[in-house]
């Protein structure tokens, strides 16, 4: 094992297992002696080149950059803590970065840049909830204070998930008829983050994760555009 990598996630409180052998690669995060793991999965014959660009140590988070012979794409993965468990992101190549900070912020849909600064929110993916908008997970919410919806097309007990993910259950959601534009009120709630409760709309959109288009659920369709 790469004594140098296992240092660096032990930095921010991580355990690296050792590494598994597969078709492609992969970052996991399996259980090793009741504890949570991150697990990387690669072919037995390309060896890759791991750097550690960015630790921070505070947030608990840290910049991968990945390369390997055989391997189809390079990639640059965030690896950090969120509320209660480890997490792996897969950065945008569209917005190429090296640092934890960095690597937050690009994991942020424009829409959401956009309305931090309209109000005059600054950076920092680790603040949940700002007056731009409230994250759990993987979405982002935009409120809506004044949206109006037809309330026959209002869905109750909603879900925003990804396959191969754990959703996110909502009180009620709305999808703009004609229009790839997704917005929830009341509870928010998922196994693995504290409730959300809104009181109005808000807007849903989803981070930036780079992930195969597989992944996404056809049924939950999200627009970038406001």
């Amino acid at each position: 094992m790469n004594v140098e990598l296992q240092n660096a996630f032990a930095e921010i409180g991580a355990l690296l297992a050792d590494d598994t052998f597969g078709r492609g690669f992969e970052i996991d995060i399996v259980t090793q002696d009741r504890r949570e793991a991150y697990q990387l999965q690669h072919p037995r014959h390309d060896p890759l080149t791991l750097e550690v660009l960015d630790v921070h140590r505070h947030l608990r988070h840290l910049v991968l950059e990945v390369t390997g012979w055989r391997l189809p794409i390079s990639g640059r993965y965030l690896c950090g803590h969120d509320e209660s468990h480890w997490f792996v992101a897969g950065l945008p190549f569209s917005r190429k970065t090296g640092t934890v900070r960095g690597a937050m912020e690009s994991l942020k849909p424009e829409i959401v840049r956009r309305e931090q600064r309209r109000q005059g929110v600054r950076h920092g993916r680790e603040r949940r909830k700002t007056r731009a908008y409230v994250r759990q997970g993987e979405w982002f919410f935009l409120p809506r204070p004044k949206m109006q919806v037809a309330e026959p097309l209002v869905e109750r007990n909603g879900r925003l998930v990804r396959d191969g993910g754990k959703p996110h259950l909502v009180d009620q959601l709305y999808r703009v008829p004609g229009r790839d534009e997704t917005f929830v009120r009341g509870r928010v709630r998922h196994a693995d983050h504290l409730t959300i409760e809104f009181d109005v709309w808000h807007r849903v959109v989803q981070n930036n994760e780079f992930v195969p288009a597989r992944m996404i659920e056809p049924v939950q369709r999200i627009a970038w555009s406001d």
